[in-house]
Parts: C-alpha cells; sequence; structure tokens
C-alpha cells in the first residue's frame, strides 16, 4: 500500500510521518525539498508567470522520478511506504498560486503529470490523508518556525491547496483534523489505513 501524507506547511505532516512509520514498520520517502540536491532548482514558492510556473512542476518532476524508485524498493521490502507529499501537492500548490496570481497553467501541469505517471516515473498513492487545520492555527505554529514563507499559511492559498483534493489523482484521499493532539491524528490516520487495507482484502 502507498500512504501520501498531505497538506499545508505547519499541519504536521513530518511528525505523522514519522509515527505511521513507527507504527507499521514501512520506509518513508521525503518530500522534494529532503530529496532535492539543491531546492533551489525547485522555484520560488509564489510564481509569477506560467512558464515558471511550468519550470517548478518540471523540476519537481525530475525529482519525483528519483522518489518513485525509493517508494518502489519500499514497497518491495515491505508491502507498503509513506510518502511525505505526492505529485499531488505539485498540482495543489500550482493551482493555489494559478488562482491567486491570476495565471493559467493547470491543464498543461497536468498534463505533464499525468505523462510521467503512464511512463512509470512517479507515484499515485492508493489513500492521501490530508491534513488540514484553521490559517490562524497555521500562522500561530509557522511562527515556530522563523522563513517559513507566509504564503504557506495564508488563507487564500490555504483554501486553494485544499480544494485540489477534492478531485486529486490519488484513489482515495481522507482529511484529518491537524488542530487535535498527534495521539489522535495518528489513531484516525491508522483507522483510515485499516479500512482501505479491508476495502482492498475483499476486492482479491
Amino acid at each position: 500500500m502507498i500512504i501520501a501524507i498531505e497538506g499545508v506547511s505547519s499541519t504536521g505532516k513530518s511528525t505523522l510521518v514519522a509515527s505511521l512509520a513507527h507504527q507499521l514498520g514501512w520506509d518513508t520517502v521525503s518530500c522534494y525539498y529532503h530529496v532535492a540536491d539543491d531546492p533551489a532548482v525547485l522555484g520560488e514558492p509564489l510564481a509569477t508567470s506560467e512558464d515558471e510556473q511550468l519550470a517548478a512542476v518540471t523540476a519537481h518532476l525530475a525529482i519525483e522520478e528519483q522518489r518513485h524508485r525509493q517508494a518502489q524498493a519500499a514497497l518491495a521490502r515491505h508491502g507498503g511506504v509513506i510518502l511525505d507529499r505526492s505529485v499531488d501537492t505539485v498540482l495543489a500548490h500550482m493551482g493555489a498560486v494559478d488562482r491567486i496570481q491570476g495565471l493559467d497553467a493547470r491543464a498543461r501541469a497536468l498534463a505533464l503529470v499525468t505523462e510521467r505517471v503512464a511512463a512509470d516515473a512517479a507515484t499515485v498513492p492508493d489513500l492521501t490523508l490530508l491534513l488540514t487545520a484553521a490559517p490562524e492555527v497555521l500562522g500561530s505554529r509557522a511562527a515556530r518556525r522563523p522563513g517559513l514563507p507566509r504564503l504557506y499559511y495564508d488563507p487564500a492559498f490555504v483554501t486553494h491547496f485544499n480544494a485540489h483534493f477534492a478531485a486529486p489523482l490519488s484513489l482515495r484521499c481522507v482529511r484529518l483534523d491537524a488542530e487535535a493532539a498527534p495521539e489522535a491524528v495518528l489513531d484516525a490516520a491508522l483507522n483510515q489505513i485499516t479500512h482501505v487495507d479491508v476495502i482492498s482484502a475483499g476486492r482479491t
């Protein structure tokens, strides 16, 4: 099973990824920023043109190919893997910036992503767990992270980013309340994983 943990910055993704890995005994695949040799190639958070948007998508997809290989190796070892973000995050971020900046790169970006998926160079999760929290909660948490771009907890960005997950590439997406205690978030995540596992077993 491939599980992706999604959400804007400061929702607790890294905490949940680590907790799930400990509980399930699965490997994890780090987010794009940490896999990239030089994170600067991923582009600025707030692109100012469609060309800039598409260049950022292309850069993320180059890193995604590395992450895809890591995910496939982890699946072969343990039968499951946990992704810190997925290709859906690339489309969600780009879509949010499109809306904020009045751009229109979504169709071309989606074509680039689906092309890489078809070429077995990108991973589509079986289950995505989307962590959500109110912008004021995110802002409070972000205050403890100096240097985090304000865009990542701007209410408009948060709304548009999360809207992508109404129809993601992921086969199934469930929202989790990131304002709950970490233990409660972990329990909710494990319940969803068990639910999907039961459904999958029933289909075999």
